[in-house]
C-alpha cells in the first residue's frame, strides 16, 4: 500500500540591493531593496566607511535554497559589509 506522496520541502528565496555613495563629505546609503529572508541592516556609526550586515532571516543555508545580494558603492565612498554570526 503506497503511502502519501511526501510533502515538498520548503526553500528560502531572498535579494537585496545596498547602493551608497559619496554625500556632504560622507558614505551615505542611497537606495536600499530588500526581497524574502535577504534582510540588510546598517548600524547606527557615525564617519565612513558606512557598516552594513547581511542577514538570512531564514537562518541556515540548505539544498535548493537561493539568496542574491548586490552591493554598489559609488566613487569615493567606502563601504564594509559582513555577514551575521551566530554562536551556541
Amino acid at each position: 500500500m503506497a503511502g502519501a506522496p511526501l510533502p515538498a520541502a520548503q526553500r528560502v528565496a531572498g535579494r537585496a540591493r545596498l547602493f551608497c555613495g559619496k554625500s556632504d563629505g560622507r558614505t551615505r546609503l542611497q537606495r536600499l531593496y530588500q526581497d524574502g529572508s535577504a534582510k540588510i541592516r546598517l548600524p547606527a556609526v557615525q564617519g565612513d566607511p558606512l557598516e552594513a550586515v547581511l542577514i538570512n532571516t531564514a537562518g541556515g543555508m540548505t539544498g535548493g535554497d537561493r539568496l542574491g545580494w548586490t552591493i554598489e558603492v559609488g566613487a569615493e565612498a567606502s563601504a564594509s559589509i559582513t555577514t551575521q554570526a551566530c554562536e551556541k
